[in-house]
């Protein structure tokens, strides 16, 4: 009876294992994997209970059946708000299980019973005490794999994608390819985890993998801690033996048992939302190895920054020409016209709602022009997705700063070094130290970028615990570390108190030292003087002037419209 469970507890905790991944990791909360580890467990009855298949052949075929099954509910996720995510994904487990259940040939509504005689390399698989083995060597897989994605630069863009997916996205990572990617590797997983469970089971039915089992799942990833896989573990074995425990240690009779086996899993939930919403064992922090300063001095060095050029005489590396957007009956932009010069800062002033935002979003690729052209080093940039636009050679940061607040300053400017080998499955299941040495040399990289920010100690920092001047630094760093020729920096120095704004001044000053090009947009016509070679005036969508802000200021309309309100 003890081991009967012990095989029903190992299963389970690692169909919350896999869940975990997605919910806790990447912040996709999806109620069907429950469903989908059912399409697994159908699929081996069918195949090797009811054809004589192989149990590994079908097995096989339930991990690729469920994982494409990912795919097409990835597809449909796409762009979903977490709780149109959740109804979507409750619907689509529904209508899975409502779907199997209508076919005559898995059973209809009494499922595939009776399966039995399954042999796995062999061995036949009788006993409570034969499926121990198998269920525990798929929970290592499982937990295995989950871990080598989950604690990896691949992991780490989950959180990006957890965190701000629109912040992740302008750092130059494909969010939508991480999301579809995400969700068919834990709807394989779950598709493997379900055939076993069915094995052990000797059955499919549309009850064993209904909402029930959703919701004990779920309850198993929430009390063992959101983004902590050993957790989730030690919850499935938990909550699932408290049924035996009260069965066979408290005499408690198998019907009342499974009722107070739901109120005990409602008061634990209700306990550690309310206690300890970070679960039972909470989300450690990536260990990253913060690297030597001679390690950092050899990474990606610096070149010697080349000699100022004049405006006038700089070669144009960024050049917009008529874009324009409307959404219904507002023009949020008109024909706008600009040229950003190669190692010179611009800036884009004007009054609030002038569209100044909404001009980067057009550059960057975030808002699709309705007309228009922007081109970087001649390349066309219409069209194309953020964060290619962004490996192109362009990237931007927000007035809202948008750090990617549980991951800690480091991982935050880590995440925007690209070409990481780790961000990919292949290179991450490939035997060797490339991935490891790759990241540890994106680590020093990062490392230096702090440096030059002067924000280097305060790299273990969690973001959400630096203040507003500091967060603002630690996001040019990270904009920095994408190694893009063009910055785009929206507002760097509001909201900054006193003491940070020189800082931030030098900062940006440096950037256009290095070389780099930088259009920021900012109202504080004092930084605006300091920092910027060439200045435009944007209004109501467009740009109706340009020049030096001394010929701006100089102009009697232009001061009444917004000078004169400064």
């Amino acid at each position: 009876m003890w081991i009967n469970y012990l095989d029903q507890a190992l299963l389970l905790a690692a169909l919350a294992v896999s869940v975990n991944l997605l919910v806790g990791y990447a912040g996709q909360v999806s109620v069907a994997h429950a469903a989908f580890a059912g399409v697994g467990g159908y699929a081996v009855c069918f195949l090797a209970g009811l054809h004589g298949w192989p149990y590994l052949a079908s097995l096989a075929v339930a991990v690729l059946v469920t994982a494409v099954l990912g795919v097409l509910i990835g597809l449909i996720a796409l762009g979903l708000a977490e709780e149109f995510l959740i109804l979507m994904t409750l619907a689509f487990s529904l209508g899975i299980i409502g779907v199997l259940a209508t076919f005559d040939a898995l059973g209809g509504v009494t499922g595939i019973t009776g399966v039995d005689g399954l042999r796995l390399f062999g061995k036949e698989l009788d006993t409570p005490a034969d499926w121990l083995i198998p269920s525990a060597v798929v929970l290592a897989l499982v937990f295995a794999v989950c871990r080598r994605i989950g604690e990896s630069p691949y992991g780490q863009v989950l959180k990006g994608i957890r965190e701000d997916a629109v912040a992740t996205r302008a750092l130059g990572k494909n969010t939508f390819g991480y999301k579809i990617g995400i969700f068919a590797i834990t709807s394989g997983l779950t598709g493997l985890v379900g055939g076993l469970y069915s094995g052990w089971l000797g059955q499919a039915t549309p009850s064993a993998y209904g909402f029930p089992l959703a919701m004990a799942v779920f309850a198993m990833v929430i009390v063992g801690g959101n983004a902590n896989l050993a957790g989730s573990i030690a919850a499935g074995i938990v909550l699932t033996m408290i049924e035996p425990v009260l069965r066979q240690v408290l005499a408690v009779q198998s019907t009342q048992a499974a009722l107070v086996q739901v109120v005990l899993y409602g008061v634990l939930l209700l306990l550690v939302m309310l206690v300890r919403p970070q679960g039972l064992f909470p989300e450690r922090a990536r260990k990253v190895a913060v690297p030597a300063p001679e390690a950092r001095a050899q990474a990606s060095p610096r070149p010697e920054p080349p000699a100022r050029t004049p405006y006038d005489e700089a070669d144009v590396v960024l050049r917009a020409e008529g874009l324009s957007k409307r959404f219904g009956g507002i023009t949020a932009a008109k024909n706008i016209d600009l040229e950003l010069r190669r190692g010179t800062i611009t800036a884009l002033v004007g009054p609030n709602g002038a569209g100044k935002t909404t001009a980067f979003n057009l550059l960057t690729g975030t808002v699709v022009p309705d007309t228009g052209s922007v081109t970087l080093n001649g390349a066309e940039l219409v069209g194309m997705r953020p964060d290619l636009v962004v490996r192109a050679g362009l990237a931007r940061t927000f007035q809202d700063v948008r750090l990617l607040n549980r991951l800690t300053c480091l991982e935050n400017v880590m995440l925007a070094v690209p070409g990481r080998p780790g961000e990919r499955l292949g290179p991450l299941f490939t035997p060797g130290r490339g991935v490891s040495r790759a990241d540890r040399e994106a680590a020093a990289e990062a490392m230096r970028w702090l440096e030059f920010v002067g924000m280097a100690d305060e790299a273990a920092t969690p973001a959400d615990a630096l203040s507003y001047g500091q967060a603002k630094l630690v996001s040019l760093a990270r904009a920095l570390a994408t190694r893009a020729d063009v910055l785009l920096l929206d507002e760097p120095a509001s909201g900054v108190d006193a003491a940070w704004v020189e800082t931030m001044l030098a900062m940006v000053a440096a950037v256009r030292d290095e070389g780099r090009t930088v259009c920021l947009v900012e109202h504080n016509l004092d930084v605006v003087r300091q920092l910027a070679d060439h200045t435009c005036f944007m209004e109501l969508g467009e740009i109706t002037a340009s020049g030096t802000l001394d010929e701006l200021t100089g102009s009697a309309r232009l001061a009444e419209a917004y000078f004169g309100a400064q």
